[in-house]
């Protein structure tokens, strides 16, 4: 993990519809692609909650894994 993000996500909040969709074998490479769905404020002033659609994807383009993830974040000041 690069320095720069250390410490910003104290904590996994929810994970939904976990779906493993294709198999994956040895030689197999793989990449994550990652979006935003929904971003939220919390009670803390200096803390939110960040929603994303994660899929896990073969290098031939087959999706193999698909998950709905919500990540609790620090938040930037408002200086």
């Amino acid at each position: 993990m690069p320095a720069a993000l250390t410490g910003t996500m104290p904590a996994l909040l929810q994970i939904d519809n976990g779906r493993m969709l294709s198999p994956v074998k040895h030689g197999d490479t793989i990449r994550m692609h990652s979006r935003v769905l929904e971003k939220r404020e919390s009670s803390m002033p200096d803390r939110g909650a960040v929603t994303f659609l994660r899929q896990c994807v073969k290098h031939d383009g087959t999706v193999v894994q698909e998950m709905k993830i919500t990540l609790m974040y620090k938040r930037r000041t408002k200086d």
